[in-house]
């Protein structure tokens, strides 16, 4: 009798715990959607043109389902508000604001860069130290970094990290000269990555990694960095609806602790050993340990006398934060640096006349200079310069910049005010590609960036490094090695389309940044063998 009455006590409390979970389920998910769609009138209510939010994508369901590329998803959007300076968006259940206004962009990115100082409001705050980089960090933690590290990437800095770039276009040249004999396309997307990765290896971790020649154990705990991706739709939604100051709590990790662990062993042995055996190598890391050591490493400043700012006396560089540095060194030079050089060998396959141009430029510049590839020597090749320039017009790395809204902002010459802690896209794709600016947008013209033509527009329609204070501070040594790559390939190789190759390009989905999906297949032969 007591089994009965306990097992039908059972069956009641489990029905009554099924019919409330029953009712609980519906109710969440009602709280859910007004938790999302709390900010859908937003932009209606302040009287901006706005595109309108579905629930649960935002405003623009191919994004956030992966179904486009945000460069391609955003400029479909631009084209939608011509003539408007700006106009809104919901993304993630929050309102951004997109500037189409060139002048606007100037406002935000310097003049009134005080309202604008961070990057994008991050809804998860990593917890790792090798994540607290210069790209992550916001307000005083962003300047300070910025501070210390700016005089890393002078031009003199960057000539003396040539010389450990030279042997990389050693290596390159020889992989190739090999390769070709095979006769068959060479995926310049994979070739070029494997180079830059050696290049970036060479000058930030004091690594030899031969990813050219095989797999080193730099490459194996690296190799799944390469291809930056989104993070799932499902991801995305749990993001969506977990609030904010949880997250925050939340010990998140941006980064697998095998590979933490393994950047921090390279960082930390190769730190002791050069510090125990007083050795110099002049690259990345050495300027880091100047850093850590509160040692000046401007050009301007000499051994004698105070060799140390107001800022950086008193506090160096944690080898976590050490680690941190040399790891967004990696993470914003491989994929951008390695896109653009083979989305360029892409448009000079396409166009042999510019081809021949470049080369006959490089051949110029070649014998002025004794002979070799240095560092003078691509100071010398403006055409070069504007090849590369129409790419990243064309193919830029980072389809938009963004900007938080740091201090209540009143927009000139209106009667919006953004609230603190609201994004700004300055959707830099689009600048590019929007015929006002570019005639024939989708066509490869490095003469836009001839002189005479590049000063007839706003400056701020070319975007490819940001503009401000938090533009790219790696500018520098992004087109050093984009143009030793190029210089390297085009002085020693004809390139020709595969007839595999896929026109035009497709963008990956997935990505964050500007990449093929597919890689791009090429057609290498030796120029002695050219007739």
């Amino acid at each position: 009798m007591w089994n009965f009455c306990h097992i039908q006590k059972m069956g009641l409390l489990m029905g009554s715990l099924l019919l409330e979970l029953f009712c609980l389920v519906p109710l969440l998910i009602y709280f859910f959607y007004k938790y999302h769609t709390k900010n859908y009138n937003y932009w209606k209510n302040l009287g901006v043109p706005y595109k309108e939010g579905t629930f649960p994508f935002g405003s623009i369901k191919e994004l956030t389902l992966r179904k486009a590329h945000a460069a391609e998803a955003y400029n479909k959007v631009y084209k939608e508000f011509q003539g408007e300076r700006f106009f809104g968006l919901i993304e993630n259940g929050k309102p951004s604001l997109v500037i189409r206004d060139p002048e606007l962009v100037k406002q935000i990115l310097v003049k009134d860069f005080q309202h604008f100082v961070d990057r994008s409001p991050l809804i998860v705050i990593p917890k790792d130290g090798i994540s607290r980089n210069l790209a992550l960090l916001s307000g005083k933690e962003w300047k300070n970094m910025r501070h210390k590290l700016t005089p890393t990437f002078t031009s003199g800095k960057m000539k003396m990290m040539f010389i450990l770039m030279e042997k990389c276009s050693e290596q390159l040249k020889e992989f190739l000269v090999a390769k070709v004999e095979e006769n068959k396309p060479i995926d310049a997307k994979d070739l070029l990555g494997r180079f830059t990765m050696d290049i970036i290896a060479a000058c930030a971790f004091g690594l030899d990694s031969n990813s050219l020649r095989g797999n080193s154990e730099f490459v194996e705990k690296l190799g799944g960095l390469m291809k930056s991706s989104r993070p799932p739709f499902s991801a995305q939604m749990i993001l969506m609806f977990v609030p904010e100051l949880l997250l925050r709590i939340i010990p998140v990790k941006l980064t697998k602790p095998e590979v933490r662990e393994f950047l921090l062993n390279v960082v930390r042995d190769a730190v002791a050993y050069r510090e125990k055996n007083n050795i110099t190598r002049n690259d990345f890391l050495d300027l880091l340990i100047k850093i850590r050591n509160n040692k000046s490493v401007d050009d301007d400043i000499k051994s004698a006398g105070n060799t140390t700012s107001e800022s950086e006396s008193g506090v160096g560089l944690t080898i976590e934060e050490m680690t941190a540095q040399a790891f967004v060194f990696f993470i914003a030079g491989f994929e951008t640096a390695s896109s653009v050089m083979s989305f360029c060998l892409f448009e000079l396959s396409r166009h042999q006349d510019i081809q021949d141009s470049v080369y006959a430029e490089l051949q110029e510049a070649l014998k002025r200079n004794g002979g070799s590839i240095n560092y003078q020597m691509l100071m010398e090749v403006p055409f070069l310069e504007q090849v590369i320039n129409e790419t990243l017009r064309l193919y830029g790395s980072v389809p938009t910049l963004t900007r938080c809204c740091t201090q209540r902002y009143h927009i000139p010459d209106s009667n919006v005010v953004m609230e603190k802690g609201h994004r700004v896209i300055i959707p830099s794709y689009s600048f590019h590609h929007d015929p006002q600016y570019y005639p024939d947008p989708y066509e490869f013209k490095p003469e836009r960036f001839a002189p005479e033509n590049s000063k007839e527009r706003h400056p701020y329609v070319f975007l490819p490094f940001g503009e401000g204070p938090r533009n790219c501070i790696g500018m520098r040594f992004g087109l050093m090695q984009t143009k030793l790559g190029l210089a390297t390939v085009i002085l020693n190789f004809k390139v020709h389309l595969a007839p595999e190759q896929e026109i035009p390009i497709k963008f990956s989905t997935t990505s964050t940044v500007t990449q093929p999906e597919n890689g791009v297949l090429l057609n290498f032969i030796a120029r002695t063998e050219v007739s």
